[in-house]
């Protein structure tokens, strides 16, 4: 089971430079603690420790579209 969600965090892996503007991209929320912190995937690659206030329900930048929900989240595996 996953969720659909929009990021635009930088992700170093992808070739993004921590603290700049990094393209919006579509993911896949794969986990989530229960506290703040998911696992996701964009393409065949996979990311941990990504903070769900970085994952929004479309596609836009921080604060700008609204972030997924404790409902939607809690849907999926507690493993990280």
């Amino acid at each position: 089971m996953f969720v659909q969600a929009w990021t635009d965090y930088p992700i170093t892996e992808l070739g993004d430079i921590p603290g700049k503007i990094a393209p919006i991209r579509l993911c896949r929320v794969l986990a989530y603690d229960r506290n703040k912190y998911c696992v996701i995937r964009i393409g065949e690659l996979t990311v941990s420790g990504i903070k769900r206030c970085y994952l929004y329900k479309r596609r836009g930048r921080v604060s700008r579209v609204p972030v997924l929900g404790d409902r939607q989240l809690k849907k999926l595996s507690a493993e990280l």
